[in-house]
């Protein structure tokens, strides 16, 4: 392996960020770098989060987020066995089989 082939820092920062090695969190809050210049914050149980990203000019950039996955319900899922299970009851139950 060559020195040469290798990432710049910007590209090596990239890579472990979306490969989910740069955040912390604990049970009120998650803060992850999402790029070399975005830093992402979203704190547990809150549909709002931020991100702040530093510009190529040095000025810095807040973003307000919103997560719509955290407004959808827990989702019960059902084993297809006893989906058909359920469905084969109810119809000799209906049609009096």
């Amino acid at each position: 392996m060559s020195i040469d082939n290798l990432p710049d820092e910007k590209e090596l920062v990239d890579i472990l960020a979306k490969a989910g090695y740069l955040k912390a969190s604990n049970d009120k809050l998650e803060v992850s770098l999402e790029s070399y210049n975005t830093l992402n914050v979203q704190p547990k149980g809150n549909v709002f989060g931020a991100k702040i990203k530093v510009e190529d000019n040095g000025s810095i950039t807040p973003i307000l987020t919103f997560d719509t996955k955290k407004l959808r319900g827990n989702s019960k899922k059902t084993d297809p066995k006893d989906a058909i299970d359920n469905a084969l009851d109810d119809f000799w139950e209906e049609n009096d089989v």
